[in-house]
């Protein structure tokens, strides 16, 4: 009998570690089907711009090989959509040109992910095939002498999946996206959703960010994606810097709940080693408000995007800068952004 208690104390301990228990990290590679959010967006109204939504996401998200210095997740990709991380950044290239795979490594370009492009897009894919209430934003960072060829790449993989990605630059609405891998405007990825970094964080810790939402609170409310990270530095391991960061945002999420002003408006929280229980936290936090404010502060109700948006044509990637991807009269101001 005490065999048994002891057998059950442990596997608790097991599900604790996994969840977190309030501490918003994890570093155990397993994962209970008990803490699968495989459907949350389901409830998320259709005419919701996914800017107004608080998404759990991962940096780096691949980087699971490496060691101490590299290394930012300890689940698979997989896992990562049971849990439900709906956000993946992740980094690309390719070492020689006549290579036509497109591998993951690190943000540091040192280390192979065991992977490429085409198969991570495959793997989500499928899982949204299975789950067609949810939606995938992707951030892909090129790195390397051969970006340009990389790009090129790139864009053969996306008309190979033509029909389950959006690369708009316009934020899709929730009913837009679900099905689709949506993918993020970066450096020399021309195509995808404009999206800009919240610079919560300062030397690792948040600060004044109700002041700082009041400054782009239109962001969420679909005009760009929103994201906030905090990625470690080559002398600090991702993983020492997600022990003392992720509380802060379970914190964060939980006290934003019941903020009546700037309620749910945090966008995408790109994690390190997230937890079980961050995420739940995450998910189960309502769109931004994104009505009209009334008296006292107050936001009514959501509101879709003003006029329709029209399905994406897929684009092509080219040295000169045509109309379809400017927003103002030149070239360098239209992808001057924050992202990297």
């Amino acid at each position: 009998m005490k065999i048994y208690h002891s057998l059950w104390l442990f596997s608790l301990s097991l599900i604790n570690s996994c969840a977190g228990s309030g501490s918003g990290f994890n570093d155990a590679p397993a994962l209970d089907p008990v803490f699968y959010n495989q459907i949350w967006m389901d409830s998320v109204p259709d005419e919701t711009p996914l800017s107004a939504i608080t998404i759990p996401g991962t940096h780096d998200s691949l980087s699971l090989y490496g060691g101490p210095l590299a290394e930012c997740q300890v689940w698979t990709l997989e896992k990562q959509l049971n849990v439900g991380i709906r956000y993946f950044d992740v980094h690309a290239g390719i070492w020689l040109p006549n290579q036509k795979l497109i591998y993951i490594r690190d943000s540091h370009w040192m280390f192979w992910q065991r992977t490429h492009l085409d198969e991570v897009l495959s793997i989500m894919t499928n899982y949204l095939d299975s789950h067609r209430s949810e939606t995938v934003l992707l951030k892909v960072s090129l790195h390397g002498i051969l970006q340009d060829k990389v790009a090129k790449l790139l864009m053969e993989l996306i008309k190979k999946y033509t029909d389950k990605i959006w690369t708009g630059l316009s934020v899709p609405t929730m009913k837009q996206a679900r099905g689709k891998i949506v993918f993020l405007h970066s450096k020399k990825i021309r195509v995808g959703a404009e999206n800009h970094k919240s610079h919560f964080f300062e030397n690792d810790q948040l600060k004044n960010v109700e002041v700082k939402i009041s400054h782009i609170r239109s962001h969420f409310c679909g005009h760009y994606i929103v994201v906030t990270e905090n990625a470690a530095s080559l002398i600090k391991s991702p993983k020492t810097l997600a022990q003392k960061v992720n509380k802060q945002i379970f914190d964060l999420v939980e006290k934003h709940k019941k903020n009546l002003l700037h309620q749910r408006c945090l966008g995408v929280l790109s994690l390190n080693f997230p937890s079980a229980d961050l995420i739940k936290a995450i998910v189960g936090t309502e769109p931004c408000r994104c009505g009209k404010t009334g008296r006292n502060g107050q936001q009514t109700t959501i509101e879709p995007l003003n006029g329709p948006v029209s399905e994406p044509t897929p684009a092509t990637v080219t040295n000169t800068c045509d109309s379809a991807h400017t927003r103002t009269n030149t070239c360098d101001s239209a992808h001057t952004r924050t992202n990297t």
